[in-house]
């Protein structure tokens, strides 16, 4: 990818060619908009918050016109630019002026709860509107016989209340990911090896951990109505940004044991294979080192026992 970013930062023209091709791409591949991300927040984070303003500016009219040209409808554009351009251009402003990854990761969250509060202003029944999408996106299954109509009926009404949850902490970890893609892009063309000593040490504040306990106990012991929805969806939300820790926490284990690559390659496939499993383990990793700190012991106790850890 490193052609990409230094194709990017060669100039303004560049940029706003990169982000509007991403963004069309993207309406297609939704995981191209990890890389449209990534992008806007390379630009913002190299060259400032006002540089990255223009360059979205620019870029929304580029893709809002191809958007008219070739599906005749401009609303992809604008999506695009509420539910990608601006977090990334928001939480890669706060690195930058924090140089903080734990501080930038823990905005997203804000971003995440704003998600969460809109469809409760736009939606009156949130639980009846999933239900009507998630009937009419699993139908093309029950005709095809991959589903009878009471296990359609099973798996709408169990996701149904979820769902809300599940976007937020989807867009949340799409936005992780570009934050961290662009960082890497910046470490390795501007400081070679800065991002992974960064990553590595990423940390989410103590106090967010008092905060989660209550939110998380009561989410999942709560009715999955009225309040008891946002209480669920915030820490569905926070689940998410503990997995992110956890994925860190792991890198920076491996990295002070000095393990091999191929344990790292073997979590990333078992995340794929075993998506639920893993994804609650690295949750559990991320959420109790933000209580303990294991990776400051580690290194503690290699220095107390004389020996070198690199």
């Amino acid at each position: 990818m490193r052609w990409l970013a230094s194709y990017v930062m060669q100039g303004r023209r560049q940029a706003v060619f990169a982000v509007t091709m991403l963004a069309v791409l993207s309406w297609n591949m939704s995981l191209v908009g990890i890389l449209n991300a990534a992008v806007i927040g390379l630009v913002a984070l190299r060259n400032g918050p006002n540089e990255g303003l223009i360059t979205v500016g620019l870029a929304l009219l580029g893709s809002a016109l191809l958007g008219l040209i070739v599906l005749g409808d401009m609303a992809p554009a604008f999506a695009t630019f509420a539910l990608v351009w601006t977090p990334i251009l928001l939480v890669a402003i706060v690195l930058r002026v924090t140089r903080s990854l734990a501080t930038a990761v823990q905005s997203g969250l804000l971003l995440g709860v704003a998600v969460i509060l809109a469809y409760f202003a736009v939606m009156q029944d949130m639980v009846a509107g999933w239900r009507e999408i998630l009937e009419t996106f699993s139908k093309p299954l029950v005709e095809a016989e991959l589903l009878t109509g009471s296990q359609q009926t099973d798996l709408v009404d169990t996701l149904a209340p979820w769902m809300t949850g599940i976007l937020a902490a989807g867009l949340y970890l799409q936005l992780m990911a570009g934050l961290l893609m662009a960082r890497w892009w910046q470490a390795m063309l501007y400081n070679p090896g800065g991002f992974r000593q960064e990553f590595h040490n990423l940390r989410l504040n103590r106090l967010l951990a008092y905060i989660a306990a209550p939110v998380l106990v009561l989410g999942f012991n709560t009715e999955m109505s009225g309040a008891g929805l946002l209480i669920n969806y915030v820490a569905v939300l926070l689940v998410a940004a503990y997995f992110v820790q956890g994925l860190a926490f792991v890198h920076g284990i491996a990295a002070l044991a000095g393990v091999n690559r191929g344990w790292l390659i073997a979590m990333y496939v078992l995340l794929i294979v075993a998506l639920p499993n893993m994804f609650g383990l690295l949750f559990a990793a991320g959420y109790a080192d933000a209580w303990f700190d294991f990776r400051a012991r580690f290194q503690a106790r290699g220095k107390a026992g004389g020996g070198s850890i690199d």
